[in-house]
């Protein structure tokens, strides 16, 4: 029979090992502790770098945004870029809250611009006192981060419109067009029995008188007015070809192609007043139409008048009679009075446009059925073209191909001979006028529309890689 109660050996006791256990965790307890003591320090510095790291991505956008916003206003490079960085430490010590105070210094902020591109850099260096990481020698944390950020500014461009409004431009815009005007009536002038299908016929001279010396709707631009319907209320701007009303003209699918052009660039703004645009048609003088303004609306509601000046016959205002870019281009030159580099308002860099079907008419109808100078149809002089081309301004030439005249005559020294013979010479010659790359050919009015909207496309893109 056993004891009530016994002892167990010595050697049983010795082979326990259950109460290890108790020493064990002893010993593991406090590793555990110091580090999750050393994580809450740790999880802390994360917080207070985070809230830095998010004032310093603040502060690099302010810095570049106020350098924008100081550029616009018409303020010098030197006070923008100070003005930004002024900006940049206000808003870092703002979002950076009392975080700021375990900065070493206030944060360093750079902000440089070259050409139309701001960049700036925000940096910043400090630390944090640990709690717990004493006690694995850790006594701070360290707090640094670099903020960069760059903005890159719309270029100030202006925009000649430089248009030839002399009569060739009065040609219908389409074949269907011109067979409209074709159909309606045959010229009252005996001279034209197949009907006169260049519509240029002035609207205060003979081609509007029937062969008794009346007045009347005739073949030619008044008829292009009414769709041939001399009862209908005349149409000044004919939008579209095919149109009951009116006659689409050349210079009618060129005011359209305007018009295209100044949404675009409406759209394509990227900074208050980035564009500006004027309208200078030429006959055998050029006028300022539209004067140089950021007013885009404005200058499209002038270009919806374009086909009213077209030549009249009268040798005041325009002119009359010839095609003389010999005024046109220097005239122009005289209008720009500087060339900048687009880097601000004070500073547009300048592009003409001129659109033309090219031919150089060199007479000039002086009114009561006078004339001077030959009517022989050449080409421009490209010393007028490089004139302007040396002072850094861009000369586009879109050419409105010259159409051969239907049912040429042998009057008036043969100018229908000279002016069909000199079609070939055209495009070389407004080829060499424009600048490199700017030389541009559209017929129908689709081709005028898109051809204007390539050549703002190309300007944009040329003024990025030039400045």
């Amino acid at each position: 029979m056993k004891p009530p109660f016994a002892f167990p050996s010595l050697v049983s006791f010795v082979r326990d090992r259950r109460a290890n256990v108790i020493v064990l965790f002893a010993f593991i307890l406090i590793p555990i502790v110091g580090l999750s003591s050393l994580a809450i320090d740790y999880g802390s510095a994360l917080a207070k770098k985070a809230q830095l790291n998010s004032a310093a991505d603040a502060a690099a956008l302010a810095a570049i945004n106020q350098a924008q916003a100081d550029i616009i206003a018409g303020d010098t490079t030197t006070f923008a870029i100070s003005d930004g960085i002024a900006q940049a430490q206000k808003v870092f010590a703002s979002n950076a809250g009392a975080a700021f105070a375990l900065l070493s210094a206030a944060p360093t902020i750079t902000l440089t611009r070259t050409g139309q591109t701001f960049s700036s850099s925000v940096a910043y260096q400090g630390s944090m006192n640990t709690h717990f990481g004493k006690l694995f020698h850790v006594s701070a944390m360290n707090l640094s981060n670099t903020s960069n950020s760059s903005l890159t500014m719309g270029m100030y461009l202006s925009f000649y419109l430089l248009l030839d409004v002399s009569g060739s431009m009065g040609i219908p815009s389409t074949a269907s067009e011109i067979n409209r005007l074709a159909a309606i009536n045959p010229d009252f002038l005996n001279l034209y029995p197949g009907g006169c299908t260049l519509s240029c016929h002035f609207t205060a001279y003979p081609a509007c008188q029937d062969i008794n010396g009346n007045t009347t709707y005739c073949q030619g631009f008044n008829l292009t007015r009414t769709g041939g319907n001399s009862q209908n209320t005349p149409v000044s701007f004919c939008q579209q070809p095919g149109t009951a009303d009116c006659i689409q003209l050349r210079l009618d699918a060129v005011a359209y192609a305007v018009q295209q052009l100044l949404a675009t660039a409406q759209e394509t703004q990227t900074i208050p007043s980035q564009f500006a645009v004027g309208l200078y048609p030429f006959i055998a003088q050029m006028q300022t139409y539209q004067a140089l303004t950021t007013s885009l609306s404005t200058v499209s509601a002038a270009a919806g008048n374009l086909t009213s000046l077209i030549d009249n016959g009268t040798p005041t205002g325009l002119g009359s009679g010839g095609t003389h870019f010999e005024n046109a281009l220097p005239a122009l030159n005289n209008v720009i009075a500087s060339v900048g580099d687009g880097s601000g308002p004070s500073s547009y860099k300048p592009f003409v446009f001129m659109v033309t079907d090219g031919a150089q008419d060199n007479q000039y109808q002086l009114g009561n059925g006078n004339w001077s100078g030959s009517n022989s149809a050449t080409t421009l002089n490209e010393a007028n073209c490089t004139t302007l081309k040396n002072r850094g301004i861009t000369l586009a030439v879109l050419y409105v191909p010259y159409v051969p005249i239907p049912n040429p005559t042998t009057i008036w020294n043969d100018e229908d001979g000279y002016a069909n013979a000199n079609i070939p010479n055209i495009p070389p010659s407004l080829k060499a006028c424009a600048s490199p790359g700017f030389f541009f050919t559209a017929s129908t009015p689709t081709d005028i529309t898109n051809a204007m909207q390539a050549m703002f496309a190309q300007s944009l893109q040329a003024a990025r890689l030039t400045h």
